[in-house]
C-alpha cells in the first residue's frame, strides 16, 4: 500500500515535535543558569518538563492573542491575512486545537508580524508584556494554531541557514541573546530566511 502525503506529515510531525520540545526546554536550562533564581512555584502548581509547564502557562494566559482577537495592533491583528484556524470534526472528537496550515516561510512570516506587534525581548521566551524572544515567537505562532511543530522546526532549519550564510554559525537563541543585538535585527534576519 502507497504510502499517502497525508501519512508522512503525520510522522514527520511526531518525530519532529519532541526536537522543538528539547530545543524549549534546552533554552529554558540556558536561560536559568544566565538568570537569578526564579521565585518559589504557586501553592499548588504542578511539577513537571519544561514543555509542560510552556503548555501551561500558555493555556492559563488569557491574555495572549489569538485569531479571535483583533484588539493587539491598530493596524489589524498580526495573523491579518492568513486563514483563521477552525476545528474540523476530527479536533472537536479529540479535543485538541485546531490549526491552520502553513509552510516554513509563513509561520517566519508570522513571527516577524508578532514580534513587530508584540516586541521582542532577550534571556527569557516571553515577558510579561508579551515580547518575545525567536523561540518564544516560534512557540507563540504555534499556539495561535499556525502549523504544527514540524512546521516550526523546518522554519528553525532555514534561520539556522540563513545566519550561517550570513557568517554567524552559532544557535539561533545564542544569536538572539547576543549584547548588542537588535529587534531590527531579528525583523532582517527573520525576513531573509523566509525568503533564500
Amino acid at each position: 500500500m502507497p504510502t499517502t502525503t497525508a501519512a508522512l506529515d503525520v510522522d514527520l510531525a511526531e518525530l519532529l515535535g519532541p526536537l522543538l520540545v528539547a530545543e524549549v526546554e534546552a533554552y529554558l536550562a540556558t536561560a536559568a543558569r544566565r538568570q537569578p533564581p526564579s521565585p518559589a512555584p504557586r501553592p499548588g502548581a504542578l511539577p513537571g518538563p519544561a514543555w509542560y509547564r510552556i503548555a501551561q502557562h500558555l493555556q492559563a494566559d488569557v491574555t495572549s492573542p489569538t485569531p479571535d482577537r483583533t484588539d493587539t495592533v491598530p493596524a489589524g491583528p498580526w495573523w491579518d491575512g492568513y486563514p483563521t484556524p477552525a476545528p474540523t470534526l476530527a479536533d472537536r472528537i479529540l479535543r485538541r486545537r485546531p490549526t491552520a496550515p502553513v509552510t516554513a516561510r509563513q509561520h517566519l512570516d508570522l513571527m516577524d508580524r508578532y514580534i513587530a506587534a508584540h516586541g521582542w525581548t532577550q534571556g527569557r521566551l516571553w515577558d510579561g508584556d508579551g515580547a518575545v524572544c525567536i523561540l518564544g515567537a516560534h512557540v507563540r505562532v504555534l499556539a495561535a494554531g499556525y502549523g504544527t511543530p514540524a512546521t516550526a522546526w523546518q522554519a528553525r532549519l532555514l534561520i539556522g541557514n540563513a545566519l550561517g550564510r550570513a557568517g554567524h554559525p552559532v544557535p539561533v537563541d545564542t544569536w538572539n541573546d547576543s549584547p548588542g543585538r537588535t529587534q531590527h535585527d531579528v525583523h532582517h534576519l527573520l525576513r531573509t530566511a523566509a525568503t533564500s
